[in-house]
């Protein structure tokens, strides 16, 4: 399969930079003009040599100034005011104008501030890519800003500089998120995955097409593609382009109002479950953790790898291979290969558990995404 290669947008490119540049082209002819008309005038006029009427030149037009180089009379000074005049209002002035009119257009400074966004993003690791710009991502961005998920976001539009900059977005691009190359500057390589979440539902499923050409034409493997949808008309249309995950907006909203309906405030309050579940109470954390072929749990009683006393965790569930779960299992069950485990811990002993059970050959579903990541970077995945 034929690899794609990305490139800098031609607004952003050297091209455009070039075509900036020659702005000044206009106001470089007329100096260079009023530059030989003068010199010659002073030749002509003043009777001097070449060196001197050129220097006499510059110091005029530039308003440098020193004073007069010769004795100077009524024909000569006629001649200096003239070349003064057109030294400050049409060389100087048109050039200032056009230096003000490129400074303030900020052309240049998107160029060099695109060209630089590109650099960094393309060193950036384990991040997801964003495409679109609606409500639901501005609330995405605070979530992952508060877990601390890297991530690029893309999109375009007369608000998006706008909408990155009410967010203080790191790092973002403001192109068509629909195009390959879009995709392809954003780092697909070095990110988790793609998070589609447009305002149109057909540029949803434009663009999780172009996300997953671009990962089959670069050959990613374990690149997971989320899809957030308006309509649920949509999802099975999502899943064939090729979306891994598909979640629709109303059925997120109305799942979790459902859910409050359930655990009304009562207490004056949400439900602490519900803070716990959706991560907004970071004390206590439901991990879950898979014991890999040949773990040394594997066979073990819940007694036995004593997780209270160790982490003051507690397994609230086990799911085998076979899809039978265990809820609240005893103390005497045991855990054998494949059993999926999930463990109620807290926050600030997570990592000690993750840790601990790897070293047991028990992978923690982060444990496997780092497994997989560094499969992808050793170029076994």
């Amino acid at each position: 399969m034929k690899r794609v290669e990305k490139y800098i947008p031609k607004k952003y490119s050297q091209d455009k930079v070039l075509d900036i540049l020659m702005k000044f082209r206009p106001p470089l002819i007329v100096a260079l003009i009023a530059i030989m008309i003068s010199t010659i005038g002073y030749m002509l006029i003043s009777k001097v040599d070449l060196l001197k009427a050129f220097y006499m030149t510059i110091l005029t037009v530039t308003t440098i100034g020193y004073g007069e180089m010769w004795d100077m009379g009524v024909k000569d000074r006629l001649f200096n005011i003239a070349v003064m005049t057109l030294g400050v209002g049409t060389v100087m002035g048109y050039s200032i104008a056009v230096l003000i009119n490129i400074v303030t257009s900020g052309e240049v400074k998107e160029i060099v501030r695109f060209r630089k966004m590109v650099a960094d993003i393309s060193a950036l690791k384990k991040h997801y890519i964003i495409l679109g710009m609606t409500g639901y991502v501005k609330f995405l961005v605070k979530e992952f800003e508060r877990k601390g998920i890297p991530f690029v976001i893309v999109s375009e539009g007369e608000g998006f500089n706008a909408f990155v900059k009410e967010l203080d977005v790191k790092y973002f691009l403001n192109l068509d998120p629909s195009q390959e190359n879009s995709i392809l500057l954003a780092n697909p390589e070095g990110a988790v995955g793609a998070i589609v979440a447009c305002d149109d539902d057909y540029k949803n499923l434009a663009v999780t097409l172009t996300v997953k050409k671009v990962v089959n034409k670069l050959k990613i493997k374990n690149f997971f593609i989320f899809s957030v949808v308006n309509s649920t008309s949509f999802k099975e249309k999502l899943f064939d382009v090729g979306a891994d995950y598909v979640e629709a907006i109303p059925e997120i909203t109305s799942k979790r109002l459902a859910f409050l309906a359930e655990n009304p405030p009562v207490f004056g309050g949400k439900s602490l479950f519900e803070e716990i579940l959706f991560g907004e109470k970071t004390f206590i954390e439901i991990e879950e953790f898979v014991v890999q072929p040949g773990s040394k749990v594997a066979g073990k009683t819940l007694e036995e790898l004593n997780l209270k006393e160790r982490f003051k965790a507690s397994v609230i569930a086990i799911k085998r291979k076979d899809g039978d779960v265990i809820y609240l299992p005893g103390e005497d069950e045991k855990l054998v290969e494949g059993d999926m485990v999930a463990v109620v811990v807290p926050g600030k002993l997570v990592e000690k558990l993750r840790a601990a059970f790897l070293t047991a050959g028990v992978l923690s579903r982060k444990g496997i995404l780092r497994k997989l990541l560094k499969e992808r970077e050793d170029g076994l995945g």
